[in-house]
């Protein structure tokens, strides 16, 4: 039981913790304030306990699949949002060089509620499954003490990966560590997209494909390098056609968009 705790919770706070660490380095390496953090993290933990005890009228919505539509709903707005922060951080690269002050300002606003937008809806929907499983232990005080434990640890570990990997990005060059975040959010935007497909496959909204692949022997997905490769980078031993084209369409749309918003936001700079 208490390495359940640790798993769990280590996966879900894994999820919380990258996405954050990156979005901070990112804004370490553009220069750009941190104001952002609190404000989702406090936005993320109201909505994530509002989603929790709202859990059983929400699982009666749309025929009583609303917990994975709505799941889905989180999933997808978050790909979406990392996509608008990719764009402004590439754009807000080129402040400076031949952009207004009034577009460096409407840059850095975008920037920031991107920023914002994408923590508190990961803790939304992250936090809520911490919540739920905890939830469940409540009445257990033997199993309630196991739990706190394995939470602890499983959050302190998941935290200080966080912590390293801020430290192992913000260590980098610019051009490399920009570079390397744009890798991680692409991944994170892949993961969003592939599991809100899962999410609707599993609600009978999407129809259902064999395994694109299979690597349940090798790897699965319930052991304990599965469930840590999923929180990193949304590993599945079975998944579908349609999820692997999800999280290929999503990581590739981060990145277009990134290249695109730098090549775009450099043009006034050369024409000068």
């Amino acid at each position: 039981m208490l390495l359940s705790a640790v798993i769990l919770v280590l996966q879900e706070t894994l999820e919380i913790v990258l996405l954050i660490s990156v979005l901070m380095a990112v804004s370490f390496q553009v220069r750009n304030e941190m104001s952002w953090m609190p404000v989702g993290l406090v936005a993320g933990c109201v909505l994530s306990v509002l989603l929790a005890a709202n859990t059983d009228i929400i699982s009666g919505w749309f025929d009583y699949v609303g917990q994975e539509v709505v799941n889905a709903l989180l999933q997808t707005l978050i790909a979406l949002v990392i996509v608008i922060f990719s764009w402004s951080t590439f754009t807000n690269r080129q402040i400076g060089q031949g952009n207004t002050v009034s577009r460096g300002k409407r840059l850095a606003l975008l920037f920031q509620l991107s920023a914002v937008v994408a923590t508190a809806l990961t803790i939304t929907r992250e936090g809520s499954e911490i919540l739920l499983y905890l939830g469940g232990f409540f009445q257990q005080e033997d199993a309630m003490r196991t739990m706190v434990i394995g939470s602890g640890i499983g959050f302190s570990i998941g935290l200080s990966v966080g912590v390293l990997l801020f430290y192992g990005l913000t260590g980098l060059p610019g051009r490399w560590g920009l570079a390397t975040a744009l890798i991680l959010l692409a991944s994170f935007a892949g993961n969003m997209l592939s599991q809100s497909v899962q999410q609707l496959t599993q609600a009978d909204w999407l129809p259902s494909f064999q395994p694109f692949w299979d690597t349940s022997d090798w790897m699965p997905e319930n052991s304990i390098t599965g469930q840590l490769l999923y929180a990193l980078i949304g590993y599945e031993a079975t998944p579908s056609v349609i999820q692997v084209t999800s999280y290929v369409t999503g990581a590739l749309l981060v990145c277009i968009v990134a290249i695109s918003a730098r090549q775009l936001g450099s043009r006034p700079a050369q024409l000068k």
